[in-house]
């Protein structure tokens, strides 16, 4: 385990509006307003939301799935943080969400892609210091995790 208490600088809360796609118009959005990193709650309505998943047998749980899944119509909550990486910010973002038209069937995981259907609110919150780092961990498969510099 590994921890850093958190210096917050400036606090926002986004409203992202029909068709928008919620990755790429947050990190945007960081670009913008100059946030290099920070902390992320949302809430809201999906379009569609392709997350790692799968309804087939996993030969490995402790492997990263390769495959997705993509759902439609959705609403649910959802936290992260953002980081910079290569001088672009990456938003890492898991969601647990419903279907509507399966009495709000619940799926969960690590967010590839999501559209905003009628809106989805973020309450975006600077970091400051430390500085958020993606390092690639032998133990998570090499997968790239947050470190503190």
């Amino acid at each position: 385990m590994r921890g850093a208490e958190l210096t917050l600088g400036r606090r926002w809360h986004v409203v992202l509006e029909p068709g928008e796609e919620v990755l790429s118009s947050l990190a945007t959005w960081c670009v913008r307003h100059g946030v290099a990193q920070a902390t992320v709650a949302l809430f809201g309505a999906f379009r569609s939301l392709r997350l790692i998943a799968t309804c087939e047998p996993v030969e490995d749980e402790e492997r990263p799935l390769a495959q997705t899944a993509e759902v439609a119509y959705l609403e649910g909550v959802g936290s992260g943080s953002i980081a910079t990486k290569d001088g672009e910010p990456r938003v890492h973002l898991h969601v647990a969400a419903g279907v509507k038209s399966a009495a709000g069937a619940a799926y969960a995981g690590h967010v590839l892609a999501a559209e905003t259907h009628y809106t989805v609110e973020a309450v975006v919150t600077e970091v400051v210091a430390p500085r958020f780092v993606l390092r690639p961990d032998p133990r998570a498969h090499g997968l790239d995790c947050l470190d503190f510099a």
